[in-house]
Order: structure tokens, then C-alpha cells, then sequence
């Protein structure tokens, strides 16, 4: 059932992000089309309350993360560098399928 959904991952990237340089822990960086966000987050507190935080985020193709591994380095062209460290659960099978990692700004 993938057949009219195909590329539409690619379609979402290219509307809705935009030029991301990775550094893939060598020499060779490349640019990819991705979204980069700061998602709101709730974080557990001492006091059992609930902090909402901002995590940066990066949506992109299965095959563009492929190689990606943690401490590699993202640059969003936001002034900032980010590090990355996983990639979230996702139950889509799809080959095109958006994959969401976490990432961490690098001081």
C-alpha cells in the first residue's frame, strides 16, 4: 500500500525544511534536505511537575540518516552546531519513511 505514498516524504522535507549541512564523522561533509525544528518537550521535574523544554530536532529520509552515528555533527545554518544522538522509534515501514532524530547543541 505504499504505491501513492511514495516520495511523499521527500515532498514534505522540500516544502516544510530546507538545506542542512551533516557531518558525517569524516572529511566529507554533504547537504541535505531536512527539517530542522526545536520541538517542545516535557521533562519530568523533582517535584513530579512537568518542565516544558525545547529539543532540537532533525526529520529527514530513512536513507539520508542511514550513516548517521552519535556525536556526528549537524549544522542547520542557524548559527549553531548540533550534535547528533539517536534517532526516536518509528514503527513506518516505508523506505521513504521520515525519521526523527535528537540532537544537542554543541557549546
Amino acid at each position: 500500500m505504499q504505491g501513492p505514498f511514495r516520495g511523499v516524504a521527500g515532498a514534505l522535507s522540500r516544502a516544510f525544511g530546507g538545506t542542512v549541512t551533516i557531518h558525517p564523522g569524516t572529511p566529507q561533509a554533504r547537504d541535505v534536505t531536512a527539517i530542522f525544528r526545536k520541538a517542545p518537550f516535557l521533562v519530568p521535574a523533582a517535584d513530579g511537575a512537568e518542565i516544558e523544554t525545547l529539543v532540537p530536532t532533525l526529520r529527514a529520509s530513512r536513507d539520508v540518516m542511514a550513516d548517521l552515528a552519535e556525536g556526528d555533527l549537524i549544522d542547520p545554518k542557524d548559527g549553531q552546531i548540533y550534535k547528533f544522538l539517536f534517532e526516536r522509534e518509528n514503527a513506518n515501514p516505508a523506505s521513504d519513511a521520515l525519521i526523527t532524530a535528537e540532537l544537542e547543541e554543541v557549546p
